[in-house]
């Protein structure tokens, strides 16, 4: 099964990987935040005003759903659905004013990416999960869709037959691994990604994984650096 914080429905992410040559035999079930996020707003929240944050490949999270999407925000909206930056390039000061103008509504932020950043390339890039978290630091209320949250296991069980049985792999301490620990599962670290600072040269700087293992009071049951 593959689970991803990708805010972006099922099939979509479907295609995507079949483009790539990953066909639908190569996996069970493919489970999104986005796909959460759609059928969370599909039950919670039809019939409500809605401002978008992300790029318009992402406004697919409200196709056949009774919501107002509106570009000018100025008399306040009920929901803010947030997918990510408009850009690749953007930064957080890029957004504060809007987000400082939205709180005024007591908006709700429905986020779709929990991760604060991303790699792209060689490249970080700045997620969904940055600006929801400024969000909630100037007072906004909001709810996340996708890991580290119970929501997006909680549907994934659905489709286990034992959750002893499984094993959660991932790039991310905040999101993969917290997510494994929170719902008390085995997890597999893979090194060569968001935390590829505790790589050298050759493999796995033990003292740096340990050092930052202690500081996110996160912990794999078992880490490698590539997935091979």
């Amino acid at each position: 099964m593959f689970i991803t914080n990708a805010p972006r429905r099922s099939y979509v992410i479907a295609d995507q990987l079949n483009n790539f040559g990953l066909s639908k035999i190569f996996y069970d079930e493919i489970v999104s935040s986005g796909e959460i996020t759609w059928l969370s707003l599909k039950k919670n929240y039809e019939r409500k005003k809605c401002f978008m944050i992300g790029p318009p490949r992402d406004f697919h999270l409200v196709e056949g759903l009774d919501i107002e999407v509106v570009e000018d925000h100025s008399k306040g909206v009920d929901i803010i659905i947030n997918t990510g930056p408009w850009g690749d390039n953007d930064i957080l000061e890029n957004y504060t004013e809007l987000l400082d103008s939205l709180i005024k509504f007591n908006s709700l932020m429905i986020c779709s990416n929990p991760d604060k950043t991303v790699i792209r390339g060689k490249n970080f890039m700045i997620c969904a999960g940055l600006l929801a978290e400024y969000y909630e630091k100037i007072g906004g209320k909001v709810i996340y869709y996708g890991k580290p949250h119970n929501n997006i296991y909680e549907f994934c069980f659905k489709f286990t037959k034992g959750e002893n049985k499984i094993l959660v792999i991932g790039d991310s301490l905040d999101n993969d691994i917290k997510g494994a620990n929170i719902q008390k599962l085995d997890s597999l670290l893979i090194t060569d990604g968001i935390h590829r600072e505790v790589n050298n040269n050759k493999d796995i700087d033990k003292e740096k994984l340990d050092d930052l293992i202690k500081k996110k009071k996160i912990k794999p049951t078992f880490v490698m650096r590539k997935l091979n």
